[in-house]
């Protein structure tokens, strides 16, 4: 189909082509098992290919996964223009699977399962989509005499004692639209835009492409304070042995989710909802974390050493999916106060 990427056949380890037809079910022990397809709206999907393929090795079930832009699938999935059609949807920010929910294009599954293994934030009330992972932002700096108890939230970065001393990232990443959008939620349109003139204000350097080039000015001393993802600081980490950040986590600290649902127009969605129940159980979370260098929605799997650092404290009990209710007037707010997307 248009603007999608070659369809990948996981089966233990291997990975073929293939087409979604009835010829291509796996038998295992005498038994046929359908395929589950998997469209899946992110950037890299090594991680997840190597998660599917331990389910079929463990299942006997073939996961189908086509890749591509998120947008593009999304759309496609709304409108029911994809073939062979979804079972599945993955994404990496609450905004698409939401999007897919609002429109239609997601069916509910009640699964006593998954709502034992996560908390209720981090999932559709409606049980239209499901977070499996997530990320948090936090407040990444090298000024060794402050604590958490000066910068109770992300508003405070608008204050005058941080002046030429900020540093921000695009306004287009999904760590600062999530802040952006849940301050909208929490302190209302007008106070979340002073807040973010005030971080335009106080600016030591335009705003960065990336988390990394912030993350590496405020090492290197050109600024000294900013908002990043706990992911974006893992991996840091992981490049650098020498990075000394400071990390503090608000009193209310947000969070943005990779998601996944059950698709409309499933073929197959017994077979889906099987793989949706099995991407909660404690190890499968635990090694999705390892991967991903995010943190695992079932708080009895372990997350990786690496995200110690900046710890999952604080997070808000609103419900997840508010980041993507205000996306438009995030955005909108953003291009208001001349941070450059």
């Amino acid at each position: 189909m248009r603007r999608l990427g070659v369809a990948v056949l996981i089966a233990s380890g291997s990975f073929f082509l293939a087409a979604c037809d009835r010829t291509s079910d796996k038998v295992t022990d005498g038994v046929r098992h359908e395929p589950v397809v998997v469209y899946a709206a992110i950037e890299d999907d090594a991680g997840l290919r190597d998660v599917f393929a331990r389910y079929t090795e463990e299942s006997g079930v073939l996961v189908i996964v086509r890749r591509g832009i998120a947008a593009d699938i999304v759309d496609d999935l709304i409108e029911n223009r994809i073939s062979p059609p979804a079972d599945m949807l993955v994404t990496s920010s609450v905004v698409d699977i939401w999007r897919a929910a609002e429109e239609g294009a997601l069916r509910p599954l009640f699964s006593e399962a998954v709502h034992e293994r996560s908390p209720a934030w981090s999932r559709d009330p409606d049980d239209l989509w499901f977070g499996t992972s997530y990320r948090t932002a936090v407040i990444a700096h090298d000024m060794p005499d402050l604590t958490g108890a000066e910068v109770p939230d992300y508003a405070a970065l608008a204050e005058a004692r941080f002046a030429t001393s900020v540093c921000l990232s695009s306004a287009a990443n999904a760590v600062n639209r999530t802040v952006i959008a849940m301050m909208i939620e929490t302190m209302g349109v007008r106070p979340a835009e002073i807040a973010v003139r005030g971080w335009m204000a106080n600016l030591a350097l335009p705003v960065f492409d990336t988390e990394a080039q912030l993350i590496a000015a405020i090492h290197a001393g050109s600024c000294r304070i900013g908002i990043v993802s706990s992911t974006a600081l893992a991996i840091a980490m992981t490049d650098n042995a020498h990075l000394d950040l400071a990390v503090l986590t608000p009193a209310t600290t947000y969070a943005d989710v990779d998601g996944i649902g059950v698709a409309r127009h499933a073929r197959n969605p017994d077979g889906a909802a099987a793989l949706l129940e099995w991407m909660f159980s404690t190890d499968v979370q635990a090694t999705g974390s390892s991967k991903n260098l995010t943190y695992p929605v079932n708080a009895s799997a372990k997350h990786a050493e690496m995200l110690d650092a900046a710890g999952a404290k604080n997070i808000s009990q609103k419900n997840v999916g508010l980041v993507a209710w205000h996306e438009v007037e995030a955005v909108k707010l953003a291009e208001r106060a001349r941070y450059r997307r």
